[in-house]
């Protein structure tokens, strides 16, 4: 829905059209991958939390958490790589409309994820 929402928002003209599958793609991609992390948060919140530290070490947990950072830097930065043809060939109005409906996107994600318990720190764990 969300991603309906801000390809509406933009009104692309036809030519920049061509540019939206990469970022659809870039956009469900991270989707799927960050619902991945919440799944293995409500896993981990299913047991005892703390169920990682003990059955390992502090080393194994810290290139686990490390592992997960990459996995959403990668995302982010394929999403960045995807929106940047489109985005130099946004009007001002265009651009002025992304930054709204980015915003509204960010916040209710941010509120989805609150409503679950959880924060922003939780997101990787």
């Amino acid at each position: 829905m969300r991603v309906g929402t801000v390809k509406a928002a933009l009104q692309l003209t036809p030519d920049q059209e061509k540019y939206w599958p990469a970022i659809e793609d870039a956009i469900r991609t991270r989707a799927k991958n960050r619902q991945a992390r919440l799944e293995r948060i409500a896993e981990l919140h299913e047991n005892d939390p703390m169920d990682g530290m003990h059955e390992g070490n502090p080393v194994e947990f810290m290139q686990r958490r490390a592992d997960r950072l990459i996995q959403r830097g990668t995302d982010l930065k394929k999403l960045a790589d995807a929106w940047e043809p489109l985005f130099k060939t946004l009007s001002d109005d265009q651009k002025r409309r992304m930054a709204f409906v980015s915003f509204a996107v960010m916040r209710s994600v941010r509120n989805a994820i609150e409503q679950q318990g959880g924060g922003p720190e939780d997101e990787d764990e």
